[in-house]
């Protein structure tokens, strides 16, 4: 059972106390490490909901590990916050579609590859073009950062933002081996992570009915790391909240770590200039380290 709105409160720090009473329209949380983030932000959505002011079950928030899934949803149980969804981009995604596939495809749901490499490696092979582990765990991540910024192999040589990249050997092959991947998951009826992401998008691009479902089942979004959001995340997320802003975006750009994959903290720095209405909030105190920890980490 979720307390009193007071008591919800109790034990924040007047900075965490103005996210936690923050809970309408876009929100953006600048909280560096160990300034109590995940608390804030699980205390928000309780008061969200102890105030009437969110649907539990009408909420989504979103992260970028399991793990991180995992302790908000414990904390947010601990808060009496019951119903509401936590998970991954890629688990909710991968949820939805699960979901709405009967509706779009007359076939049996895809498998979902827990990794690259194999195909990778099958495709690097019929191409003619020789590889190993290393090459291929930087092509893992060149056809990665492709697919969430929505470009094909036969983009590659064409779009201006693939000039801006290091890839991992020539590009012709990058893009041999890239079509010859996505034609042996064609082909098995496979699917990867991004093409999680990517064929979820395009669902709610093309059917109204299902992105008009998706409106009703969640208003108010939250995610966290919001620092490591790619291209394609971020459209998800547009598609997602539709016309309404309701929208808390918590991150630090100084822990920007898939920038490798496309991720970019433009999203997180330029938040306010999507959302010139937008309630920023600095998370300052840090809970993690001693002061002197603090000052040294500061001076350097």
């Amino acid at each position: 059972m979720i307390g009193e709105p007071g008591q919800v409160l109790a034990g924040l720090d007047d900075e965490q106390q103005v996210v936690a009473t923050s809970v309408h329209g876009p929100v953006v949380v600048l909280a560096g490490a160990g300034t109590g983030k995940t608390r804030a932000i699980t205390h928000r959505m309780a008061y969200a909901v102890a105030t009437g002011a969110h649907e539990a079950r009408r909420s989504l928030a979103v992260t970028f590990t399991t793990r991180a899934a995992g302790e908000m949803r414990v904390r947010l149980r601990e808060l009496g916050v019951e119903g509401a969804q936590v998970r991954t981009f890629h688990g909710a995604a991968l949820r939805q579609l699960r979901y709405f596939w009967p509706r779009l495809s007359g076939q049996t749901f895809p498998d979902v590859l827990p990794s690259k490499a194999r195909l990778l490696a099958e495709a690097a092979s019929k191409s003619g073009i020789a590889t190993n582990a290393a090459v291929i765990r930087d092509l893992a991540s060149d056809i990665e950062w492709s697919k969430v910024s929505e470009l094909a192999a036969r983009d590659l040589l064409t779009d201006p933002r693939a000039a801006t990249r290091q890839w991992s050997m020539d590009l012709a092959d990058v893009m041999k081996i890239y079509a010859g991947y996505d034609e042996l998951k064609s082909a098995r009826a496979l699917l990867d992570f991004e093409d999680v992401l990517l064929v979820t998008v395009g669902a709610l691009q093309t059917r109204p009915d299902i992105l008009d479902e998706v409106h009703s089942a969640y208003r108010w979004f939250t995610v966290d790391e919001f620092q490591d959001v790619n291209p394609l995340q971020h459209r998800l997320l547009t598609l997602w909240r539709g016309d309404r802003d309701e929208v808390c975006a918590v991150g630090d750009v100084s822990q920007t770590i898939y920038s490798f994959t496309g991720a970019s903290a433009d999203y997180l720095v330029n938040f306010r200039t999507e959302f010139p209405d937008a309630t920023e909030v600095r998370l300052v105190n840090c809970y993690r380290c001693t002061p002197e920890i603090v000052s040294k980490a500061n001076a350097v």
